[in-house]
């Protein structure tokens, strides 16, 4: 299970379906209700802003990873959550201004994301795994720069890497010591732009993304037996498409224009290409799928507020609100989004402790969703 929306600067530049009568009886069953979890933080920033942390990703053991303020001038760590206990997975460079970020666990408790390390490269893609922190490297020289999303259970790590500051990321595969440039869908970006990126990874090594394509912008693929695949798009021509994550029955997730030109959580199953709507508003995607078709993401509402993002489950066929399931949601808190779910249902994403209007997501905390029901 993947995820993106790092939201350190340095990230942002690399910068998250149905089957068979089981999934089925599954996915269609009453919706759940939740209890809402706070994770809390790794520290209070000296600079006066208040303390915030992202939870992007967790496994079947619901350890949640994810980046975090930390007692320091703006530094950001990437940490791992289990049982009540925040930990600090620290850089591989250790500065007034390093910082790391978590982005990727698997069932066996690797976590991946990317980290500083020297004081002038960009950041690295890492592999964390038994307390120790791996540079998993660019495959270029000095000056180059990667970010890892996900990690599957064999060990293979998916995400992106550039050559040097303004030239366009490209999507690749660490795996056996080496990596693996994937390509694109016969586009190329321009400076600063994205030929490909990588964002998920299932248990059969399929990786998920999104690829230049020569029209323009990003056509969602799959990765599979060495070669790229274009998922096709929703009908929409202007804006990019990609896709965020992939079950293990091949079930793709992500967001693609639509023909009315809205941007919408997409469902590719089975051949085909689902719309997953919206929650009123003209935007939304999904950012993860468990194995029993479940759906998580973000998506706009009505509200002409611009701070109008609504953390979602889609199951049975039907998009709802997260904010409306959850038993103890504090009366001030908003569910921003939900960025992963794992196979039992249990959803981690970010929240805003007050209202995310004015800046008050500044002061985002990453939450869990426990099903109660």
């Amino acid at each position: 299970m993947s995820r993106l929306r790092r939201s350190l600067a340095f990230l942002i530049v690399l910068t998250t379906g149905l089957t068979t009568a089981p999934g089925v009886a599954t996915a269609a069953a009453a919706l759940p209700t939740y209890a809402f979890v706070d994770l809390g933080t790794l520290g209070v920033p000296s600079t006066g802003e208040p303390p915030s942390s992202d939870g992007y990703a967790l496994n079947n053991a619901r350890t949640v990873v994810g980046v975090s303020t930390i007692d320091g001038i703006y530094n950001f760590h990437g940490f791992a959550w289990t049982n009540g206990t925040m930990s600090d997975l620290g850089t591989l460079y250790v500065d007034t201004y390093s910082a790391s970020s978590a982005a990727g666990i698997n069932e066996r408790g690797v976590v991946v994301g990317a980290t500083h390390v020297n004081a002038t490269d960009p950041p690295h893609a890492f592999r964390y795994d038994g307390g120790v922190m791996t540079d998993l490297g660019t495959g270029y020289g000095a000056g180059s720069g990667s970010a890892a999303n996900d990690v599957n259970s064999d060990g293979v790590v998916v995400g992106s890497r550039f050559e040097k500051q303004g030239a366009p990321t490209r999507a690749v595969v660490w795996r056996d010591g080496r990596v693996v440039d994937l390509g694109t869908l016969g586009g190329q970006a321009g400076p600063w732009g994205t030929d490909g990126i990588a964002y998920g990874v299932n248990s059969s090594g399929q990786v998920v993304g999104g690829a230049a394509v020569p029209s323009g912008g990003l056509h969602a693929f799959v990765y599979s037996g060495g070669a790229l695949r274009d998922l096709g798009t929703l009908g929409g021509v202007t804006e990019s498409t990609y896709a965020r994550d992939i079950n293990d029955r091949g079930h793709v997730v992500g967001v693609s224009q639509n023909t009315a030109g809205q941007m919408h959580a997409t469902l590719w199953r089975n051949g085909t290409i689902r719309d997953l709507g919206s929650l009123g508003g003209n935007y939304s995607e999904a950012r993860a799928v468990n194995e029993a078709g479940r759906v998580v993401g973000i998506a706009r509402t009505s509200s002409p507020d611009f701070y109008n993002e609504r953390a979602f489950l889609w199951q049975g066929g039907r998009m709802v609100d997260l904010n409306t399931r959850v038993r103890n949601l504090p009366p001030t808190v908003t569910l921003r989004s939900a960025e992963d779910v794992n196979d039992d249902g249990v959803i981690v994403g970010l929240a805003c402790p007050i209202d995310c209007a004015e800046g008050g997501d500044r002061a985002r905390r990453a939450y869990l969703l426990v099903p109660t029901s």
